[in-house]
């Protein structure tokens, strides 16, 4: 007795965490009862199954294709159902035996199976935390419906442009790195790390406060994004170099002396700015005359001589 009960609460067990199968969408097409098939053409993904059915008039569901993977014959019939499941991307014809032929008009129909979309980039790759950046992404088998997650949350606008392309706009998110999804009916792809919501950037402090054009600058602050622009007054800096998110060094460009805003403006626009930081006078070479002009001639003219006997 024991054992009997064990073995029907272990069945049970089983039963409860036995796998259940998850199979793909299954469409339905009508046959007749005229000549047609209803609707002529559907689209659907690999795994999806076609399930026609038969509205009372003698018609087939026969493949154009007579070899191959996606080959099918239902037989004439008037009632019931037959089904077909594709598991290879590509657009595959079919006729009605009686009163078509393939390649024909008068009682045929196409199944466009569609595959798996891929994600290769997204750009820009950054944007504010509060949303609201239109971005680009690139990839393939990309179709109609698809639509773009960040992180977790639904982009709130979508446009598929065509099968490699479609945009969509950042929703709020919390700062972070996150992964990019974009959802089909045909499956789905993600990029990992493949955006990144920022917060604004700050400048807390620029070291030297004041430097000649051609000098090296350390901008210090909080939120820098590698590719970030720095502007002193509003002329660009000579270089700047992204050392990491708390630290940016320039340098300083031509510009006329004096007091400055130095700024910094990320990728996606945000910038910062920072008024304490005051451009010097480019040092100039000093103006020789009497006694040291003749020392500087005449060492000029020991160091020739001293050349033409080497």
């Amino acid at each position: 007795m024991i054992r009997l009960v064990s073995a029907t609460i272990a069945g049970a067990i089983l039963l409860i965490i036995a796998p259940i199968a998850v199979r793909g969408a299954t469409v339905d097409v009508t046959v007749g009862p005229g000549l047609s098939f209803t609707p002529a053409s559907v689209t659907i993904a690999i795994g999806d199954t076609v399930r026609w059915d038969w509205a009372g008039a003698l018609h087939s569901s026969t493949s154009d294709n007579t070899t191959g993977a996606e080959v099918w014959n239902s037989g004439l019939k008037s009632t019931g159902t037959f089904s077909h499941t594709f598991s290879t991307a590509g657009d595959w014809p079919y006729y009605c035996t009686l009163h078509s032929s393939p390649g024909g008009t008068a009682m045929n129909g196409v199944v466009h199976v569609t595959a798996a979309p891929t994600l290769t980039s997204v750009n820009p790759t950054a944007g504010p935390s509060t949303g609201g950046t239109l971005v680009t992404l690139t990839g393939t088998n990309f179709i109609s419906g698809c639509t773009a997650v960040f992180g977790g949350t639904p982009a709130t606008t979508n446009t598929v442009v065509d099968a490699t392309t479609m945009t969509a706009t950042t929703p709020a998110h919390a700062p972070g790195v996150v992964s990019v999804d974009v959802n089909c009916s045909s499956g789905t792809a993600t990029l990992m790390n493949g955006f990144t919501f920022t917060l604004p950037p700050t400048i807390s402090n620029v070291q030297p406060s004041s430097a000649p054009p051609g000098a090296q600058v350390t901008i210090t602050g909080t939120n820098f994004v590698n590719g970030a622009n720095v502007l002193f007054g509003s002329t660009p800096a000579s270089g700047v170099t992204f050392v990491d998110s708390g630290t940016l060094l320039a340098i300083v460009p031509a510009v006329p002396p004096g007091p400055v805003t130095v700024t910094v403006i990320n990728p996606d626009a945000r910038r910062a700015t920072f008024d304490a930081f005051v451009v010097l006078a480019a040092a100039a070479l000093p103006l020789l005359s009497g006694a040291a002009l003749v020392l500087l001639i005449a060492a000029l003219a020991v160091a020739g001589v001293i050349a033409l006997r080497t």
